[in-house]
């Protein structure tokens, strides 16, 4: 089916700058122009959420080359749109990924990505590459041979229940040679004591690492004489409960709290010679250099996201209970009738039986998920602290050369 992607204008010039973005240009409009847009956060936002400005005047019908033909299709010289999925980080570590192979063999006239929004830094700099993050002028379109849209991912349908390894995927789906497993990232020794990033924070409190396994994490690695620091980001409701609740700890404890943007992250995290992150977008960046670390996995299963890449040694959490054992891919917590919010073993539900996805979690309830009842497989991470810093550190000291 043809994709519908909605059109605007503006009653005047405009100049938008790119979220969670310092390495791209705000992207800059005329008045009167029409532009289509495949970022659902600037369609509700901008073009929704600022009407006296902007005109919604429906949608353009896109037809997209079906998934079948993906593998098929005869790319050589031809100008190549990608409508890219929701600015999930790790995805779109995994589609730049895919895209270096595919540039090689498709031999294309043209590339460009539209949709990137939050997560469109993750392209900077990508030779060939012209990226849209949020918008392009609606007669752009017709300079396009063929229109791919990589929300298809027929894998991407289970991904409230079970994640994807994005990039094996789109090998698979665009025949591509299998990728190489990547070798085991040295850690080189230096003159003094090793910088070493602690990252903890994901997007749900379902991932980002407790404050007791933080704390055990950071104490070991600086027992062992590594400069430790650890990466906040004061603008998350997690970020700052965390910082307090460390803090309380009465640790003395260093912390990075000033990148404001994919650029940042992945120019800190080639700063540390080892790092150790949550399931979370910072550990799939360092996969882009191949950047030496370890990553803890709650509910989703390391192996499958870490896919490839040696990188990073794969952690789980060790649950198990009647209702599930981890990892058992659930991607957010829910919310019962009467305000239950938890997973399946928290709820006492079956897979089956689990209620809605909670809409937008406000700072009580996220602040009771990170410090006071953390779902089953993320307390697991705090009660078994010693056993995973001591992971980290034996993984540390065989890459050092």
């Amino acid at each position: 089916m043809p994709k519908s992607l909605p059109i605007f204008k503006s009653r005047a010039d405009f100049k938008i700058p790119t979220p969670n973005s310092n390495a791209l240009p705000p992207q800059q409009g005329r008045a009167g122009l029409t532009y289509v847009t495949a970022s659902g956060n600037f369609h509700r936002q901008v073009v929704r959420g600022q009407s006296g400005m902007m005109q919604e005047l429906g949608s353009a019908k896109v037809k997209n080359l079906p998934v079948k033909r993906w593998a098929r299709y005869p790319y050589r010289n031809r100008a190549v749109l990608f409508l890219l999925p929701p600015p999930a980080i790790g995805e779109h570590v995994a589609i730049r990924l895919f895209l270096q192979a595919f540039m090689a063999q498709a031999q294309a006239k043209e590339i460009a990505l539209l949709g990137g929004d939050a997560a469109s830094d993750v392209y900077a700099g990508m030779p060939g590459v012209t990226v849209y993050p949020a918008w392009m002028a609606h007669d752009e379109l017709r300079r396009f041979n063929v229109v791919i849209d990589l929300n298809d991912v027929p894998a991407r349908r289970e991904i409230e229940f079970w994640p994807v390894d994005m990039e094996a995927a789109l090998h698979e789906l665009f025949a591509l040679p299998v990728p190489d497993i990547t070798a085991l990232a040295p850690v080189p020794r230096q003159g003094g004591p090793l910088r070493i990033g602690i990252l903890p924070l994901a997007s749900s409190p379902m991932r980002t690492l407790p404050p007791g396994l933080v704390l055990g994490l950071a104490n070991g690695l600086c027992a062992d004489g590594m400069a430790v620091e650890i990466v906040l980001n004061p603008q998350q409701d997690q970020s700052r409960l965390l910082r307090t609740a460390l803090d309380a700890a009465g640790a003395d404890l260093r912390y990075i709290e000033d990148t404001k943007s994919v650029a940042d992250l992945l120019g800190l995290i080639g700063q540390f010679d080892y790092a150790v992150y949550a399931d979370s977008g910072p550990a799939h960046l360092s996969k882009l250099a191949q950047r030496p670390g370890a990553a803890i996995f709650t509910s989703a299963p390391s192996d499958l996201l870490i896919g490839r890449h040696r990188n990073l040694l794969p952690l789980q959490a060790q649950y198990s209970s009647e209702y599930c054992t981890a990892p058992c891919g659930l991607a957010k917590v829910r919310q019962t009738a009467d305000g239950r919010v938890g997973c399946m073993a928290s709820l006492g539900v079956a897979r089956e039986d689990l209620p809605d996805i909670i809409g937008s979690p406000n700072q009580d309830l996220v602040r009771r998920l990170l410090l006071e009842t953390p779902i089953p497989c993320v307390a697991a991470l705090a009660a078994e602290a010693e056993t995973f810093s001591e992971a980290v550190r034996a993984d540390l000291t065989g890459r050092l050369i």
